[in-house]
């Protein structure tokens, strides 16, 4: 056992060491994205249809909106859908759209047979002109920085894939628990998705020219489908798709008083998404989730062991050095945000989220049903949506 224990903690440091290298590694990936995108003239970016599905009341919404409006970009049309003309969303639209009146409001209705997010996009798409070269679709509570869709694009653009996506990044308000363990979820999946042969679309900031649209049969994929990235994610596997990562398409959220509940649904979805639609990821996912909890629970029990006179002095020693080593990597994982909290904080945070992690992995083993945005929905093989009810909750 303590053999065994030894290299799954020697593993999880060497992830932790690998994957900080790679994030200290994206600003300079994003630079080099910036420099070629630099000869591109005005004439030379494609026109883009940006759809924002938009839903709820979130603070950050009227903000993050703005942001996406206000990009330095030579030809873009946005259109914002909200499922009705009346939710708390639509009169966020209304305000922005009084700066922004370019932006187009698009009330979809509900949906039937996918998750609400995809019939949003749909009907967003539908709206836009079939002249439109680039789709791009963004979260509406992530603010984005004014050359965020040239970064997106600029692979598109360049000619170098058909696909494109990036990512975001929180930026915690608070050091209480909930906030820096979502933090820290959320950088971990930044991580591994600057790993190529973990690459994939994030449906927060994803693009993809008009032909792939039309080629890969996406309308189609989403009107039945529970989620948007994970099911064209998927496909596009299946086919040998490339996916581009753009470093400098990094959106921002801020995170506060986040509840417990709330993370904890989000984190069913991150999981269950990969359960229906990519299942050998989620099998994956169920390793690193061992990879995560065994080397934690050792250590405890080693460290609890010695105090009361239990435990062998090697077992001390080694989680003593599990302590160091992953409490090290974890520093240079802190270094990435330009928000200063303790170290000791951030540990915890880690231990926090790798219990939440193995919970709610725990229940997906079994699951077959998704909560989503105050609906709840049976999916089957592939995500395909079987059934919709209200949920209980709104997370």
């Amino acid at each position: 056992m303590f053999w065994v224990w030894f290299f799954l903690a020697a593993g999880q440091c060497a992830l932790f060491y690998i994957l900080a290298r790679t994030g200290e590694s994206l600003p300079e990936r994003a630079r080099e994205d910036f420099c070629a995108n630099s000869p591109l003239a005005g004439n030379q970016w494609p026109s883009v249809g940006m759809v924002i599905p938009v839903a709820g009341s979130d603070a950050r919404m009227e903000g993050a909106l703005r942001s996406l409006l206000a990009q330095d970009y030579p030809r873009l049309t946005a259109v914002a859908v909200t499922r009705d003309d009346n939710e708390p969303a639509a009169h966020i639209v209304a305000r922005v759209q009084k700066d922004f009146p370019a932006l187009r409001h698009v009330a979809a209705g509900p949906a039937s047979g996918c998750g609400q997010k995809n019939h949003n996009s749909l009907c967003g798409v539908a709206a836009l002109d079939d002249t439109t070269d680039v789709l791009v679709f963004c979260d509406s509570t992530h603010r984005a920085r004014p050359d965020f869709l040239r970064h997106l694009v600029g692979p598109l653009a360049r000619g170098e894939s058909s696909f494109s996506t990036g990512y975001h990044m929180v930026e915690p308000a608070d050091t209480r628990p909930v906030t820096l363990g979502y933090t820290l979820c959320v950088l971990l999946m930044r991580l591994l998705q600057a790993i190529s042969a973990f690459t994939q679309l994030w449906g927060g900031a994803m693009t993809m020219t008009r032909s792939a649209w039309k080629k890969y049969g996406v309308a189609d994929l989403w009107s039945d489908n529970v989620v948007d990235d994970c099911s064209l994610s998927a496909l596009l596997r299946a086919r040998g798709v490339k996916v581009s990562l753009c470093p400098g398409a990094l959106l921002a959220t801020e995170a506060k008083a986040m509840p417990r509940a709330a993370w904890r649904a989000w984190m069913e979805r991150q999981v269950l998404f990969l359960k229906f639609c990519m299942p050998g990821q989620w099998m994956l996912l169920g390793f690193l989730c061992l990879m995560m909890v065994l080397p934690l629970t050792c250590a405890a029990l080693s460290l609890l062991g010695g105090l009361v006179g239990l435990g062998s002095g090697a077992g001390v020693l080694l989680a003593v050095f599990w302590m160091a080593g992953a409490g090290g990597a974890l520093y240079l994982w802190r270094a990435m945000f330009d928000q200063h909290f303790p170290l000791w904080r951030w540990f915890l945070a880690f231990v926090d989220a790798t219990c939440m992690f193995a919970r709610v992995y725990a229940c997906s083993l079994r699951a077959t049903q998704l909560e989503w945005s105050s609906a709840r929905y049976t999916v089957g093989p592939g995500g395909v949506v079987e059934k919709t009810e209200s949920a209980r909750t709104g997370f």
